[in-house]
């Protein structure tokens, strides 16, 4: 499994490719956070391109403000959060 913080660069270029925005790296509580900024129009492909990415995420969301709208993932960088799951 991927580190957590290769995890979210790799997330943030993905999302750059597609909305055209640089995507901006925090820490998060228990992670990292991941937020893009999305272009005012966007095209189904795109649209879609961009669900496939926050799937790869541990948790994601979509916020829109009056300066715009956005997407956000987080990387969980416990064991738990980042889908280990212990043997029963």
């Amino acid at each position: 499994m991927r580190l957590p913080k290769a995890r979210a660069v790799a997330i943030a270029a993905r999302l750059k490719a597609i909305t055209g925005h640089e995507a901006r790296l925090s820490e998060a509580t228990g992670g990292i956070r991941v937020v893009a900024s999305l272009p005012e129009e966007l095209t189904t492909q795109s649209r879609g391109l961009i669900l496939l990415v926050l799937a790869d995420a541990d948790r994601f969301g979509h916020e829109v403000t009056t300066d715009g709208s956005s997407v956000w993932v987080e990387i969980g960088t416990t064991s738990l959060d980042s889908a280990e799951v212990p043997p029963e």
